[in-house]
């Protein structure tokens, strides 16, 4: 039985295989919809792209909740599970959201199968993604777009503010390029 650090490990040299040679940024457990959730891997490349992982040892008793999140701040969703869920993931995950299932292979070593394609997810909440962005980056985008009057302005207000003045995929690719790029972050982080 595969464990989550064990799908993890082999879905990050996955994810890593499959970029190389582009730029990008993993982000182990990002805290999504102000805390109310935490993504397991975040990629950040030209989409953003939120990975559930549902291990052998776990239940899907958070998963509508996580589902809800998920679906507020990525432009595209997987989850990968153990072989334990393979057979019933598919009842609890929407359509656009794209499943893949890991596995002990023949050599004894994970492996991981992708079940259904991931399509592009329509239920991104500007308010919710931008919760990812720190008050000062808000701040940032806000002046380079020439918006007046947010000096002042808390959090509630500068997301209001970037939400009413500027185009939601520019909102949605700055988020994503902000967080591929961010610098003094988080220790882990390169």
């Amino acid at each position: 039985m595969l464990t989550d650090f064990d799908i993890r490990a082999k879905l990050i040299e996955k994810i890593h295989k499959e970029n190389r040679g582009k730029h990008y940024r993993i982000i182990e457990e990002l805290v999504i919809c102000d805390g109310l959730a935490r993504a397991d891997i975040a990629l950040a490349n030209g989409v953003f792209h939120g990975f559930e992982i549902k291990s052998d040892h776990d239940s899907l008793e958070r998963l509508i909740n996580q589902i809800e999140c998920y679906d507020k701040t990525f432009d595209k969703n997987t989850i990968v599970v153990g072989q334990k869920f393979e057979d019933r993931i598919a009842d609890y995950i929407p359509s656009h959201w794209g499943i893949q299932v890991a596995y002990v292979n023949r050599f004894g070593t994970i492996s991981i199968k992708k079940i259904r394609s991931t399509k592009m997810n329509k239920k991104i909440s500007l308010y919710n993604l931008l919760d990812l962005l720190w008050n000062v980056e808000l701040r940032s985008y806000l002046k380079e777009n020439k918006v007046r009057g947010y000096s002042k302005k808390d959090r509630t207000g500068l997301k209001e503010m970037a939400i009413e003045n500027i185009a939601f995929k520019l909102l949605k690719d700055y988020t994503r390029e902000t967080l591929k790029t961010r610098t003094g972050w988080r220790e882990d982080l390169p």
